[in-house]
């Protein structure tokens, strides 16, 4: 049972990483558009890049906090 929960948790991590960074560009890239359709500028570039180091810093934020709570239980195993 242990080594199905396992490859569901890292199921889910794996669904949560590829979310978080496809939502955080598509949304920075459409505000970007939109701004360029409204007002005739160039934000498209700088939100794109805007969207995917805000993709990159919540996937960083996701796997710390996943690592961090493999490594509390691994500490209460060794405990028990």
């Amino acid at each position: 049972m242990k080594k199905n929960h396992t490859v569901l948790k890292t199921l889910s991590l794996v669904t949560q990483l590829g979310i978080t960074m496809l939502t955080s560009i598509f949304m920075c890239m459409f505000v970007g558009l939109w701004l360029d359709e409204k007002f005739s500028t160039h934000f498209f570039i700088p939100f794109l890049l805007l969207g995917i180091g805000g993709g990159v810093r919540g996937s960083y934020t996701l796997i710390k906090n996943a690592s961090d709570e493999e490594k509390e239980s691994d500490n209460d195993e060794k405990k028990a």
